[in-house]
């Protein structure tokens, strides 16, 4: 997916990027110290860390309208609200701005669920 590359702490570190209007956090790991301000990038955003004590019924009840968002929690946590779109290779979650790969088990696609990220990671898209 493009992105507008606004600015970097480093590699491994904050880097901050516009997607579709909506500003994201992430952990650099497409190379920002070779951009400027401005300059787009074609980027992957992937879970990095999850918050591994949140259990599986809860995140089930937490998303029970469906919503497809990520929201800003601090830095670069998010809180996820997806569907899962795929259980097949890697459960995919739709959560509006991508897909994502679950930190999680299920076997049912449609479903609703949230999640918290610890970590938001972006990677350099293989074109």
């Amino acid at each position: 997916m493009e992105a507008i590359f606004k600015k970097t702490e480093g590699d491994y570190l904050e880097a901050t990027l516009e997607i579709d209007g909506q500003e994201i956090i992430a952990m650099d790991e497409f190379g920002g110290n070779d951009l400027s301000p401005g300059d787009i990038v074609n980027i992957e955003l992937a879970v990095g860390l999850a918050y591994e004590d949140e259990e599986q019924n809860s995140m089930l009840d937490s998303n029970l309208d469906g919503e497809k968002k990520l929201e800003s929690q601090r830095g670069w946590s998010y809180r996820a609200y997806g569907v899962v779109t795929s259980i097949e290779e890697e459960i995919l979650i739709d959560v509006g701005l991508c897909e994502l790969a679950a930190p999680f088990e299920t076997t049912i696609t449609g479903e609703s669920i949230a999640f918290t990220i610890t970590r938001l990671d972006a990677y350099a898209a293989n074109k």
